[in-house]
């Protein structure tokens, strides 16, 4: 029986030029996959991220993570930024691992209460106050006075 091979090696060895377009490149090191589409251009084939393993742990300056850019007119639209760049683009602070909101474009990303209600991104007027509950899962509203004034 025949046995076709396909041309494979090392990523780091992967050609820059002298491929043929539709030639298959497949490194064993890593096990990807990748497109001649012309003498010196290829394009890696992205894998199913349903067939991909969890991460268990991430390191922002490092690990990558893959994104779709559908303003891409042709070609390659999967690319790359590292966790850290992603947050730093969401404006979420560097040391945060929570969730934090701005209230305006480029604004600077807090928490809604705060540490203590005073000083997050949502504040309280004069007559009004708020506590978050025992739980720390609410924050009640409460409205002191409200004078509708005279006439």
């Amino acid at each position: 029986m025949a046995t076709i091979r396909i041309k494979r090696g090392l990523k780091a060895s992967l050609p820059s030029s002298g491929m043929v377009a539709g030639e298959p490149l497949v490194t064993t090191d890593r096990g990807t996959l990748h497109v001649a589409t012309a003498a010196d251009e290829k394009l890696p084939v992205v894998p199913a991220l349903e067939d991909l393993q969890a991460l268990a742990s991430i390191e922002g300056e490092s690990d990558l993570i893959m994104l779709h850019d559908a303003s891409e007119e042709a070609g390659q639209k999967e690319k790359k930024i590292t966790f850290a760049d992603f947050k730093n683009a969401l404006n979420i602070p560097e040391a945060s691992t929570d969730e934090m909101v701005a209230l305006a474009p480029g604004g600077t990303s807090g928490y809604l209460f705060g540490s203590d209600g005073t000083n997050g991104v949502v504040a309280m007027g004069e007559g009004l106050s708020w506590a978050l509950n025992a739980e720390g899962t609410q924050a009640v509203l409460s409205i002191g006075t409200i004078d509708g004034g005279t006439f």
